[in-house]
Order: C-alpha cells, then sequence, then structure tokens
C-alpha cells in the first residue's frame, strides 16, 4: 500500500496515494482495498485526506474503482483535498464528483500546499 498515514503540525492527514500508476487498474483497484481497510474503524467525519494523483490517468476501469471507493469512504472524511491534477484533468475531477454526489474537495498544485491547507 502506498497510502498512509502523515502528522502534520500536529494533525493526523491521510494521503491516498495514486501518483503514477498510468492506466494501471489493477493497481488502483489494490490501492483502493487496501484505503478502505485503512479507514474502516476511522469515526465518520473526522479524517483530513489528501489524495494524490499525479501521474495516473482516468479510464473507465480506474474511475469505476474510485466511484467504488468514495462511496464506502466518505462517510470518514471530513475535509478533502487534491493534489496531482492540472489543465484538462482538472475539468474531468469536477465532472467525477458531480457523478459521484457528495464529493467537496479543494485542488492543489502541490503536496504542501494541500497539508498547509487541510490542517487549518
Amino acid at each position: 500500500m502506498k497510502s498512509r498515514w502523515v502528522t502534520h503540525e500536529g494533525v493526523r492527514v491521510f494521503i491516498a496515494d495514486f501518483s503514477h500508476q498510468g492506466h494501471d487498474g489493477a493497481a488502483i483497484a489494490a490501492e483502493c482495498e487496501a484505503i478502505k481497510a485503512a479507514l474502516a474503524n476511522e469515526v465518520p467525519h473526522s479524517v483530513v485526506s489528501i489524495s494524490y494523483v499525479e501521474g495516473t490517468l482516468a479510464n473507465e476501469d480506474i474511475i469505476g474503482h474510485l466511484v467504488d471507493l468514495v462511496s464506502v469512504t466518505n462517510k470518514y472524511i471530513k475535509k478533502r483535498a487534491v493534489v496531482g491534477v492540472s489543465g484538462y484533468r482538472r475539468h474531468l475531477l469536477y465532472a467525477f464528483s458531480k457523478v459521484v454526489g457528495d464529493l467537496k474537495f479543494s485542488v492543489f498544485d502541490t503536496l504542501d500546499e494541500a497539508l498547509a491547507w487541510v490542517v487549518k
């Protein structure tokens, strides 16, 4: 599992790390299952999270895994940032959020910017 817990300015942050997977749906599926397990015992609406997606491209398989993940983990997330999307990919992310439903997030260019925001 690439995803991990970190502490930033005294706040526990979960980094959902989907970075540099290209179009590898199997790798994304495995990461999604690991994330579900990692968050399963968290208090609802208590987790601050960053989704790191740089170097990973969306296709139907990957989007399906992410939709399933969000439907399971959304109840645990209090605040969410996304890092690693720019240009047209940012527009696709907003479209994805509308398909999923209740998916609120802010987008940042760097992990440091996202960390600073989620701990406020």
